[in-house]
C-alpha cells in the first residue's frame, strides 16, 4: 500500500467523526429544545390546577381542549395508564404512587418539576372515585396563577362594584402623598364637572374641589361640614367630608346633606321664631328633652324663677331646676326631703301623661299655676302662670258674695233669684225656713218649675204659680207684678216678681198675716192700690 493510500484511509476517517460528533451534538439540542417546549406547554396547561376522576380505571372527568397529559384523550378506558405516563417525567417516583393509590388506596403527594418550575400532584380517595390534581406547586417566572373560574368571578366583582361606586350619590376619591388624585367614582366626575370652572373634558390629575376645606384633612372617625359653590346654583352645597387611611392614600368620601342643613335652617328659624314668641308671654316656659335636661326657656320664666340665666343655659336637669326654685322659694316648702323626691318622680310621671295641673301657694304669698304637658320624642313642657292677682280677685269676689249673701238672710222676706234659664240661682234664710228645703245646696239644679211646684203643693189654690211660670219664661219686656198666697196653715203672704237684668227673675215672698184664714182673700184682688192688673203683669 502506498502513501498516498494511507492518507486517504486518514482524511475519510477524520471526515467520519467529526460528522459523527456533529450529528450527537444536533440530537443534543434537538432533545433540549423539545424539553424545554414540553416544560412550556406543560405549564401554559397548568394555568389552573387539572383534576382527573377515574371510577374502576375509567376516565369520568371532562378534559380541557389543551390536555398535554393524555396522550390519547378520546381513550378513557386507558387514560389511567396514559396519565401514568404522561406524569412519569415529573417524577421518578409517580407511577409507582399512582399503582399504589388504585390497587390500595393510598393517597400521595408529590411535587415535581417542569423545568424550573414546581408541578404538585396529588392522588385521593373520594368514595367510589380515585382523583388526581396536578397543579402548579408555586408561581412561574413572571407567571401569576389565577383559576380560571375565580378569575371570572373576580372580573364580574370588580365590574359591579366600579358600577355601584359610579352610581353611588357619594363622591369618592384617593389622594397620594403628594396631594393628588389617585382614583375617583363616577359622583366626584360629576361633582367637578358641575364646579364649571374648567372647559372641555376632564384630565388626570383631576382638580381637588375639596382643597380649600381638606388642608388639613380630617381626622379619621370625624366628619367635616364643607360646602361648595357650584357653577350652575346660587346657593352653595354642603358636603359631609371623611377620610380613612388606606395603603394606596387618604380616600375621602364627601356625602351630600343639602337636605339636612335646609332642615336644620329651617329648624332653627322655626325656634327662633318661637322665641320671640314666647319673649313676649307672661307665662314662664322651660321645656326639657327625653333625657330631662333643660333646651329651651323664655325671659318670663326668669322673672317667676328668679334663676340665673348663666345657669339655665347650662341646661340643668329637671330635680336641679326644681331644687333651684325650692331653695329660691318659688314652690311650696315640702315637709320632708323623701317625700319632696318622691312628688318630684311623680310630677315628672303625671307631666309625661298630661295630667299635670297645680296651683302652688308660695311662702312669699304668691301663686303659681303650674301645668305640665308631653312633647314629641319624650321631651316634657312646664308652664309657669302667676296667678296671684286673679286669685286675690276670686278672694275678694267671693268675700262680695258671702257679703251679700249675709244681707239676704237678714232679710225677712223669703228671697229666690231665677235665672234667664230657669234654674234657681240664689236664695236665703228666709226662703229656707219658710218652704222647708235650701236650694242653696243645690244652686243651679233646681229649675222654677220644681220650685214652684213645691210652693203650690203648700198653697192653696191659685194661679200664681202659673204665673210665674210663664213669666220667668218670657222674653219680652217684662213688669213687675205681686199677689198674694195662703198656705194650708192659714198663713197670708204677698208674692211679689219682679224682673232682673239678663232675663233674671227675683220672687220675694212677705208675711201679710199670720192669724187663722177666715175668708181667703180673692186671688188677684187689688191691694192698697199696688197691684198691677193680670192683664197688664207682662208688658
Amino acid at each position: 500500500m502506498t502513501t498516498p493510500d494511507i492518507s486517504l484511509f486518514l482524511l475519510l476517517g477524520g471526515v467520519s467523526l467529526v460528522s459523527a460528533a456533529f450529528a450527537v451534538l444536533l440530537h443534543f439540542a434537538l432533545v433540549r429544545r423539545d424539553a424545554a417546549r414540553a416544560a412550556s406547554r406543560q405549564w401554559s396547561a397548568l394555568q389552573s390546577p387539572r383534576r382527573y376522576e377515574f371510577r374502576n380505571g375509567y376516565l369520568i372527568s371532562d378534559l380541557d381542549e389543551d390536555e398535554c397529559f393524555i396522550a390519547d384523550p378520546e381513550d378513557r378506558a386507558g387514560a389511567w395508564d396514559g396519565l401514568a405516563e404522561g406524569l412519569a417525567s415529573l417524577h421518578a417516583k409517580l407511577p409507582e404512587a399512582m399503582a399504589a393509590l388504585r390497587h390500595r388506596a393510598e393517597g400521595f403527594v408529590l411535587i415535581g418539576y417542569s423545568g424550573e418550575d414546581a408541578i404538585s400532584i396529588a392522588g385521593a380517595v373520594e368514595g367510589e372515585v380515585l382523583v388526581v390534581t396536578v397543579a402548579a406547586a408555586q408561581d412561574g417566572k413572571a407567571r401569576q396563577i389565577v383559576h380560571k373560574d375565580s378569575l371570572l368571578q373576580f372580573e364580574e366583582e370588580i365590574r359591579t362594584l366600579r358600577e355601584a361606586l359610579d352610581y353611588s350619590p357619594i363622591a369618592m376619591w384617593i389622594e397620594d402623598g403628594k396631594d393628588e388624585i389617585t382614583w375617583a367614582n363616577g359622583a366626584y366626575f360629576r361633582l367637578a364637572e358641575r364646579m364649571g370652572d374648567e372647559e372641555g373634558p376632564l384630565v388626570w390629575p383631576l382638580r381637588r374641589v375639596f382643597a380649600d376645606t381638606l388642608n388639613p384633612p380630617p381626622e379619621p372617625g370625624t366628619v367635616r361640614r364643607c360646602q361648595l359653590q357650584m357653577g350652575d346654583e346660587e346657593a352653595p352645597s354642603w358636603f359631609d367630608v371623611s377620610m380613612t387611611a388606606t395603603a394606596r392614600g387618604l380616600l375621602y368620601a364627601a356625602r351630600p346633606i343639602d337636605r339636612l342643613v335646609a332642615a336644620e335652617t329651617g329648624l332653627r328659624n322655626f325656634v327662633q321664631t318661637l322665641s320671640k314668641t314666647f319673649a313676649h308671654l307672661p307665662i314662664g316656659l322651660a321645656i326639657f328633652d327625653k333625657r330631662r335636661e333643660l333646651v329651651l326657656f323664655n325671659p318670663a320664666l326668669l322673672t317667676l324663677s328668679t334663676l340665673d340665666p348663666e345657669w339655665l343655659s347650662s341646661r340643668p336637669s329637671l330635680f336641679a331646676f326644681l331644687d333651684q326654685l325650692r331653695e329660691r322659694q318659688r314652690m311650696p316648702e315640702p315637709k320632708n326631703y323623701k317625700a319632696w323626691r318622691k312628688s318630684l318622680a311623680e310630677l315628672e310621671q303625671a307631666a309625661e301623661d298630661g295630667s299635670y295641673q297645680e296651683l302652688w301657694t308660695l311662702p312669699t304669698g304668691q301663686t303659681y299655676r303650674v301645668i305640665g304637658r308631653p312633647h314629641p320624642d319624650g321631651a316634657v313642657a312646664f308652664m309657669f302662670e302667676d296667678i296671684s292677682s286673679e286669685v286675690s280677685l276670686t278672694r275678694q269676689f267671693r268675700a262680695d258674695l258671702d257679703l251679700y249673701q249675709a244681707v239676704l238672710d237678714e232679710d225677712e222676706d223669703a228671697l229666690a233669684v231665677v235665672s234667664n234659664e230657669g234654674k234657681l240661682i240664689l236664695s236665703n234664710d228666709a226662703y229656707a225656713h219658710l218652704w222647708g228645703s235650701d236650694p242653696r245646696e243645690l244652686l243651679g239644679t233646681i229649675g222654677v218649675v220644681e220650685a214652684s211646684r213645691e210652693w203650690q203643693a203648700k198653697a192653696r189654690p191659685s194661679t200664681v204659680w202659673g204665673e210665674i211660670r210663664s213669666f220667668v219664661a218670657e222674653t219680652a219686656e217684662r213688669a213687675a207684678w205681686s199677689d198674694d198666697i195662703t198656705l194650708l196653715d192659714g198663713r197670708v203672704f204677698e208674692c211679689r216678681v219682679a224682673p232682673l237684668k239678663g232675663g233674671a227673675t227675683m220672687i220675694a215672698f212677705r208675711l201679710l198675716s199670720n192669724a187663722p184664714d177666715a175668708e181667703a182673700p180673692t186671688p188677684g184682688a187689688a191691694k192698697d192700690g199696688d197691684v198691677i192688673p193680670l192683664g197688664d203683669r207682662v208688658g
